[in-house]
């Protein structure tokens, strides 16, 4: 993975804030398996960068959902289908 310039920055800059720790929303146990290589990267990121890795699974698969239109959920969990 290339290091980067000003868009690199910016896209990094943008997740930081998004990786903050956040207090109140209702939390739900998730178990998986992922790749060594993923593992080891998010080690890294959570050691390196002193984020956590529910806030880094949380943003990932949030960014993943919203690139695939999945409609939010309210704080309860729920979907209100569109």
């Amino acid at each position: 993975m290339s290091g980067g310039g000003p868009v690199a920055a910016a896209s990094t800059d943008a997740l930081s804030s998004k990786l903050e720790s956040r207090r109140g929303p209702v939390k739900v146990q998730l178990n998986t398996w992922v790749l060594a290589s993923t593992e080891a990267r998010l080690k890294w990121l959570v050691k390196n960068r002193g984020f956590t890795v529910t806030s880094v699974v949380d943003v990932a698969l949030q960014e993943l959902l919203d690139r695939y239109d999945v409609p939010p959920a309210d704080p309860d969990g729920r979907i209100r289908e569109q």
